[in-house]
């Protein structure tokens, strides 16, 4: 297996210019390490830095179900194994879960190891394309046309990367019926369900189902990329030590430290996240104003959830080019959605999370 680096990391490090904003982040504005530990009760523990155990603290974990998962959830500690960062979790589900000619249902367009990495375990990938004129909504009939008897994993990623678009109560029942009737793992990638005020409501759905590996992490909601945390909640505990064993080749465990400062994170979610739906809801009415000032020049669908959504610049013809020219000329980010496997001359992936986002669009507006 030879992997080879993704096409927006790639195109992101071409660029000759320098990049001072990034209107394309998945991530949420987050809060500075002195802030974190100012919350946690203002100094850090001294902890010895030994290994730290393989699926994380189980204090880390506690912490993690009390912010992931509904009051109502039937999940123990053990179905829990932590991630350094989510992308680890992404491929060690895949490296154990799938076999050569196992089929995967993908929606498209997509965060691009999802539908690109299966491959790379020799698995067969089934995409169904998510589609402007319908808003980006997941269309559950084209869905169930696209899984067989011989669908291994059905992955869902929601709130989605990168249109925004959310699923309702019934459309995750009917994704786990589907699961059910051919057997399939779900993997629901839920790395932005978490916002302000949120009862957990829209993440942790499919914790139930045995087959299901919900995923979250540190640095899109919380936005603290820079505490590399991700983590997998297993439908059984079989699931979760298939995954521990996986992970064993890999970075072995977590560092202690991260383990340590995820935990006080995520003690203290309501205050981040409060904090960064200010920021969000700001940014929105912003571009909400900017679509409706240059109706004529774009067009944007308001996410459902997240920091992500697709912009549509009508004038583009060339998205890699328009992109690098952009950014030589302004210092600025804005990614082409071709990078995320959808085949659009004109649409590019925009992140509301940044408190820098307002001069970004500025200078946006400037260049259009």
């Amino acid at each position: 297996m030879e992997l080879v680096l993704p096409d927006h990391i790639k195109f992101s490090q071409s660029l000759a210019a320098p990049i001072d904003i990034n209107l394309s982040d998945s991530c949420a504005q987050g809060i500075t390490l002195g802030e974190l530990i100012e919350l946690g009760g203002g100094k850090m523990p001294d902890i010895a830095l030994g290994y730290n155990p393989i699926a994380g603290s189980e204090g880390l974990k506690a912490a993690i179900k009390a912010y992931h998962l509904p009051t109502t959830a039937c999940v123990d500690l053990n179905q829990i194994v932590t991630f350094s960062g989510a992308q680890e979790a992404i491929f060690t589900t895949m490296a154990q879960l799938l076999d050569p000619q196992d089929e995967v249902v993908v929606c498209t367009p997509s965060y691009p190891s999802l539908a690109k990495l299966p491959k790379q375990f020799g698995a067969i990938v089934n995409t169904v394309p998510l589609r402007e004129e319908d808003n980006w909504q997941f269309d559950i009939e084209r869905l169930k046309n696209a899984v067989t008897a011989k669908t291994k994993l059905i992955i869902v990623n929601a709130p989605h990367n990168p249109t925004g678009t959310g699923l309702t109560d019934k459309e995750v029942g009917q994704i786990q019926q589907l699961a059910e009737q051919c057997g399939a793992y779900i993997l629901s990638d839920e790395v932005s369900a978490q916002s302000h005020g949120d009862d957990c409501a829209v993440s942790g759905r499919f914790s139930a189902y045995p087959r299901s590996i919900t995923l979250g992490v540190l640095s899109k909601s919380m936005g603290l990329p820079g505490v590399r945390v991700g983590w997998a909640i297993c439908g059984s505990k079989a699931l979760a030590d298939a995954l521990l064993a996986g992970k064993s080749y890999l970075s072995i465990c977590g560092s202690k430290v991260d383990d340590l400062l995820a935990t006080t994170a995520l003690l203290h979610s309501e205050t981040i996240l409060a904090y960064n739906a200010k920021i969000i809801a700001n940014n929105v009415q912003l571009m909400r104003e900017f679509v409706s000032l240059y109706s004529q020049k774009v067009t944007w669908v308001e996410p459902h959830g997240g920091v992500l959504s697709l912009l549509k610049i009508n004038s583009v013809k060339d998205p890699e080019k328009w992109s690098r020219q952009f950014a030589e000329t302004s210092n600025t980010l804005l990614l082409p959605a071709k990078l995320f496997l959808l085949e659009s001359e004109c649409h590019f992936r925009l992140g509301t999370g940044k408190r820098n986002f307002a001069a970004g669009l500025a200078r946006l507006e400037t260049y259009l």
